[in-house]
């Protein structure tokens, strides 16, 4: 009789943790944060399941490549804004790519169900994840479990290994609504009823919920705000005649609105790095200390390049506004 090997996967349920997380720990990665109790726990469980590591695949992980993937994760209806969103941070991050010496993997992939036959087949150094959708992450994930940086954009995850970098959307909705306000933040709070919010919607369904919960932590409703897939649930909104400020997430978005002339009033927070798509002159207009591709690409060398780098508790990295 054939005794059943075991997998990463049978050890995992064990455990109760991720087949990411046993996969670092059995791999001696160092690159990641995991509780020492959990490590133990793990290798305990390994041991008394007779786990036999594949040592071909842990002598693969020591080898170079020079080649980074950049995983973008789209749909049928992706609408333009979005598109133009990641449109930026692509091409921003090929060029710094490029001038670095790397050689880049794009690889759009179907947001419902992603198929990573191509990725599973080539050596990365590192990736990137743009905007994944919550319940696909980890099926993603479990393909860079040998030691592969994996750095994610526009994602919020609760697994604290991987890094994740985004804008710090609260701050710039607090001085969004300084700027919407005829005079100052603490009259604004007295016609609260004029303002809405107006934001591109995400895959990653986890950056919308933080998002929102930072716009209620503001003081305001869920009736106030409105997240667009299609450019025809603005007309819902045009129609009330009900608001008469908004702040809008995302310039090309925004750009939309300034032609409806829908409000007397207009800030927006710029998500693609195009601010210069706004033309009102009335228009405020929010952008950030550097973009997302940058910061992305500062911490994919720090990961490759410097092993403390990994061993660092924050794994969260939110863009400030600049002031």
């Amino acid at each position: 009789m054939t005794l059943k090997k075991t997998t990463m996967k049978d050890i995992a349920q064990k455990a109760n943790v991720s087949i990411a997380t046993v996969s670092y720990v059995l791999n001696s990665v160092n690159n990641q944060t995991i509780p020492e109790a959990t490590r133990k726990h793990i290798l305990q469980i390994a041991k008394e399941l007779h786990y036999i590591p594949n040592l071909t695949a842990r002598s693969l992980a020591k080898k170079k490549t020079g080649l980074i993937g950049i995983l973008l994760n789209k749909s049928s209806h992706t609408p333009y804004w979005k598109r133009q969103g990641y449109l930026a941070v692509v091409e921003s991050l090929e060029k710094l790519l490029t001038a670095a010496g790397y050689h880049t993997l794009l690889l759009s992939l179907n947001a419902e169900k992603p198929s990573l036959d191509i990725i599973v087949e080539r050596e990365l150094d590192a990736a990137f994840l743009i905007d994944v959708r919550d319940e696909t992450f980890y099926s993603i994930s479990i393909n860079f479990t040998i030691g592969v940086p994996l750095i994610l954009i526009d994602s919020k995850i609760k697994d604290k290994m991987f890094k994740q970098i985004f804008y710090n959307y609260q701050e710039a909705i607090q001085v969004a609504l300084t700027k919407a306000d005829d005079t100052n933040s603490d009259a604004l709070k007295t016609s609260s009823e004029e303002v809405c919010f107006i934001m591109e919607n995400f895959n990653n369904q986890s950056l919308v919920a933080h998002i929102l919960q930072g716009i209620h932590d503001l003081g305001f409703s869920r009736d106030h705000i409105f997240i667009i897939d299609d450019l025809h649930q603005l007309d819902s909104i045009s129609q009330s005649g009900s608001y008469k400020k908004a702040i809008v997430i995302n310039e090309f978005l925004g750009n939309h609105i300034e032609k409806m002339n829908m409000f007397d009033k207009l800030t927006v927070i710029c998500t693609c790095n195009c601010p210069e798509i706004l033309v009102n002159k009335n228009t405020q207009v929010i952008t950030f200390k550097e973009d997302k591709s940058t910061s992305a690409f500062s911490i994919m060398e720090n990961l490759i390049n410097h092993i403390d780098f990994f061993k660092q508790s924050n794994n969260i990295y939110s863009i400030g506004v600049k002031r």
